[in-house]
């Protein structure tokens, strides 16, 4: 397939030719994504102190509420991206997220700090929102790096996120960490505006209100029911309605879009061959890095003289030492990807994840004797998020340009269904192989747990996206450029 010279029309600004621009652009836009796992770094830490201050035994719901918010707006604040522009949705979740910050800052009970945690949870939308901002408006050359560092930029917050939160919490009080995170969202907020051109693209189709109540009630249920599997227990009447109703509503959200004149999202789109084994490959491929990301600390932190044969009895800066490897790769992962991909397209690299997705959960589960282990079975781990930059780029070819926001959007909601329900059932493996308790009360679990759950599970999982992203066809580059040609030459240009 070919396509004419004069119809190759982009649509990224003419201020193209001043890389500095597009440099300040992108550090703004990664300022934001970085947002979104601080407000799980910072926060972490100081559970204990906001669980005294306001007397409560139910503070995890201090995380729990952000990331539930967090996935059902995603999908719903890309579509509204799509209508109206993404650069208008991301200041104004960016100025949320101030508001939130500082209301859980003065939070004077606990209702008001989750509602505040609730406001800061909108930051989940930044990742799908800046990439597919990014494939809308930035030059050819810049687009595929500044997709990687969009979407692996969080390993810097890896790195930075424990000593930052240590730092904040211990030498000026826990409440410092909110009025950092309002700062940061304040700056990336005004670097926005300032910097970031808005895309020219609109979806003007009628709004789908019921396709949008029934998506939001549906991953709410579900998410909701996944998260309280390690309380509620798997086979509960909480759970089973919780899931098993948000996947019911789901499927029926389905069926009407399917039949729906304006859809909220056009299910033969995501339903197509290139679209769903994208999604659902890297979908997998990341919910492998989850699972290890989210039992590791419990590894390291477990003591070897409490009869286990792992573990280091680490404190929280032991462990954010342990993690620097991961974090770095992690970064680079994105960075290689955004450089490689010109050369070698994007399908080999989220096959590449998936390799390294097993190399790492294989390590961390079998060697864990000694030090350097599981700083080498993180750091796999880390390369393996190769398959955040890869998903993403791959969705943004591929869905059409006036629905790129939503399509983002569904796949980071896909991606949390399935990274919630792994995590959850290796903490239900584990749950089973309880070798001990130690005194403070935390369990102690045999090898066979870890090995089932970490490194089986794991492997598994990412051995099942690596089948499916075998399964991708290949786009011709002349068929992509075609693709955008058809979607963007008429098409006016983006100002900053």
């Amino acid at each position: 397939m070919s396509v004419p010279p004069a119809a190759r029309t982009d649509t990224s600004s003419p201020n193209q030719g001043n890389p500095g621009k597009w440099i300040a652009a992108t550090g703004f836009l990664v300022l934001l994504t970085e947002l979104t796992a601080l407000g799980l770094s910072l926060v972490s830490p100081a559970l204990g102190a906001f669980a005294a201050k306001y007397n409560t035994t139910q503070i995890s719901w201090m995380i729990a509420i952000f990331l539930l918010v967090g996935a059902v707006l995603t999908p719903v604040l890309g579509k509204l991206g799509d209508r109206v522009g993404k650069k208008k949705i991301l200041v104004a979740t960016a100025f949320a997220g101030v508001v939130g910050s500082v209301v859980c800052a003065l939070a004077p009970n606990y209702g008001i700090m989750l509602l505040g945690r609730a406001l800061m949870g909108a930051s989940g939308t930044f990742v799908p929102l800046t990439f597919s901002l990014v494939r809308d408006v930035f030059p050819k050359k810049y687009r595929s790096l500044s997709i990687g560092l969009a979407t692996n930029g969080a390993g810097v917050v890896t790195i930075l996120g424990p000593f930052l939160a240590g730092f904040l919490i211990d030498q000026i009080a826990p409440e410092a960490i909110f009025w950092f995170y309002a700062a940061l969202s304040l700056l990336g907020a005004i670097g926005t505006i300032l910097f970031v051109p808005e895309t020219p693209i609109r979806n003007r189709s009628a709004f789908d209100v019921p396709g949008i109540i029934g998506l939001a009630v549906g991953l709410l249920a579900l998410m909701y029911g996944l998260t309280n599997i390690s309380t509620w227990h798997l086979l509960s009447g909480r759970t089973l309605t919780y899931v098993g109703g948000g996947a019911v509503i789901l499927l029926a959200w389905w069926m009407w879009e399917r039949r729906a004149a304006a859809p909220f999202l056009d299910t033969r789109i995501m339903a197509s061959r290139p679209v769903a084994t994208v999604v659902l490959s890297s979908s997998l491929i990341v919910s492998t890095t989850m699972l290890a990301t989210s039992y590791l600390p419990t590894m390291l932190q477990t003591s070897r003289s409490l009869g286990g044969d792992y573990g280091f009895g680490l404190d929280a800066t032991g462990v954010a030492v342990y993690c620097i490897a991961g974090g770095i790769t992690t970064v680079l992962a994105g960075v290689v990807v955004g450089i490689g991909s010109k050369r070698y397209g994007l399908r080999p690299f989220l096959l590449l994840s998936g390799v390294f997705a097993v190399a790492g959960t294989v390590t961390l589960a079998l060697l864990r004797t000694q030090p350097w282990m599981p700083i080498v079975g993180f750091a796999l781990v880390g390369a393996a998020s190769m398959s955040m930059a890869a998903g993403a780029a791959l969705i943004m070819q591929l869905a059409p340009a006036k629905s790129r926001g939503v399509s983002a959007g569904i796949q980071f909601a896909v991606q949390g269904v399935l990274g919630s329900a792994i995590i959850q059932a290796g903490g239900l493996i584990l749950a089973g192989h309880v070798k001990a308790v130690a005194p403070t009360g935390a369990p102690v679990y045999s090898s066979t747990g870890w090995i089932l759950a970490i490194g089986a599970l794991g492997a598994l999982i990412a051995l099942a996206g690596i089948a499916i992203a075998a399964l991708i066809p290949k786009q011709p580059k002349e068929a992509e450029a075609a693709t955008e040609t058809n979607e963007l030459v008429a098409q006016p240009q983006p100002s900053f």
